[in-house]
């Protein structure tokens, strides 16, 4: 949960493995939502993370997708938008990612918990 939209109320941003999506339900500040906007996230996404990874003040997406070996980061442009997404490889099918300062310089990085290689893969944040 984080305000996408940028007006005050919080918002959800849900990964659909099945349809290759991520469904964003604007809040509306009382506990209901508006209806979903879906955005294709690649094949076989399996979780998501919100972080502000370009420094830009917006909450990002960062998607973990188990068929490309990958991450998607989605910039957020403070709207309930997104811009085209920035692709990342990690280790083999990602399944989950979160989001802390593991290098403690202030920016957010990933975590990627990898099914098949059993490996975690670590994204410092550069702001690309």
């Amino acid at each position: 949960m984080s305000d996408f939209d940028g007006d005050g109320a919080q918002d959800l941003a849900i990964v659909n493995s099945t349809s290759n999506t991520v469904s964003f339900l604007a809040g509306n500040g009382d506990g209901t939502f508006r209806d979903r906007v879906d955005t294709h996230a690649g094949v076989a996404p399996f979780s998501v993370a919100v972080g502000d990874f370009n420094s830009d003040g917006f909450p990002d997406l960062a998607i973990a997708v188990a068929a490309t070996n990958s991450v998607l980061v989605f910039p957020g442009n403070g709207d309930g938008t997104f811009s085209d997404p920035v692709e990342f490889q990690v280790g083999t099918e990602p399944h989950f990612v979160v989001t802390g300062d593991f290098n403690g310089d202030g920016q957010p990085d990933l975590a990627v918990a990898n099914w098949n290689s059993e490996l975690i893969s670590i994204l410092y944040n550069n702001t690309f």
